[in-house]
């Protein structure tokens, strides 16, 4: 057909060829914020399903302790599922979405684990010097709530992970370029945050609290969405935001919160009591530091890092 001009990756099996490379770009777009817009859709479909069957279906003892792990395990099990479908539709494998597992897979994993544990172990010993926290134990604390509840967060952190730094971002990533990639997604995953607890008393209220309730998961999302596209994978961000959720759990929960409280209770002192804004500089700083922890592992010459995408972004 003359006057087209076919740009690399352009479909030539698709009905509508576009004639410049511009327009060919804005196909480009539409398609990739279409099916990462489909695998959404059917990824929190899958959620609900899972949430009915296991309502339906498991056993008493499975929630006994307030952790929904269940739930959870049933809906990373039908995303995997749906991430499947896509990729066979599109005719690529595991590796195009960081699903290719192996020992350099369980070595990004570990480190990503070893890392956002020292950040959070960090962060409460800063908190504790300056002051701001101490912690006593928590007595009622219990071996199966610490099964169920180690469990619950793998399956939770690998639901979020699937869902916003697999499929969905790298599609969306080969069309509008990395960065913004990693923006919409990490603004998708702060609105997620505050549907998801929305139900708090601090967050009805509104205010800063409504506010802090998705800028805190959206920075987090930055550095994870980061981390899995300069890898090309999704084991450094699992281990990263697994570890950070853990050992959150025993330091930073306190009563009220969503989850039970872990190993130890923490204390605000008085002098901090009405003063959070030291405790989200002290979050904020600390995901700072991930990031470039992140930055400096991926650079570019170092074997660490996996081929990318291929479109501009992140350098």
């Amino acid at each position: 057909m003359p006057g087209l001009i076919p740009f690399p990756g352009m479909d030539q099996g698709s009905p509508w060829l576009p004639g410049t490379r511009r327009s060919w770009l804005r196909w480009r777009m539409l398609k990739s914020f279409g099916k990462a817009s489909g695998f959404l859709v059917a990824a929190v479909a899958s959620m609900v399903i899972a949430a009915v069957v296991v309502g339906m279906f498991a056993p008493a003892w499975a929630s006994r302790d307030g952790q929904p792990w269940p739930v959870m395990a049933v809906g990373a099990s039908l995303i995997l599922g749906v991430t499947a479908l896509c990729l066979r539709l599109e005719r690529r494998g595991w590796a195009t979405v960081g699903l290719r597992p192996g020992w350099a897979w369980l070595r990004q994993f570990a480190l990503g684990l070893f890392i956002g544990a020292g950040l959070v172990g960090g962060l409460a010993w800063l908190l504790m010097l300056g002051g701001g926290l101490y912690w006593q134990p928590n007595r009622p604390f219990t071996t199966g709530l610490m099964l169920s509840g180690t469990t619950y967060f793998g399956f939770a952190v690998l639901v979020e992970e699937l869902v916003f730094r697999g499929y969905a971002l790298r599609r969306l990533a080969e069309g509008i370029g990395e960065v913004k990639a990693i923006v919409v997604m990490a603004a998708l995953f702060g609105g997620y945050h505050v549907l998801s607890i929305g139900s708090s008393m601090s967050v009805k209220s509104g205010g800063s609290e409504l506010v802090w309730t998705a800028v805190g998961p959206l920075a987090g999302a930055i550095v994870f969405g980061v981390a899995a596209l300069r890898t090309g994978g999704i084991a450094l961000p699992l281990g990263l935001h697994l570890s950070w959720n853990w050992t959150q759990w025993h330091f930073f929960t306190f009563p009220g919160d969503d989850n039970p409280i872990g190993l130890w209770n923490p204390i605000v002192t008085a002098r901090y009591a009405d003063h959070p804004a030291v405790f989200r500089v002290g979050y904020l700083s600390a995901m700072t530091v991930a990031l470039l922890v992140v930055l400096a592992l991926t650079r570019k010459k170092q074997g660490f890092r996996a081929p990318t995408l291929g479109v501009a972004g992140l350098g």
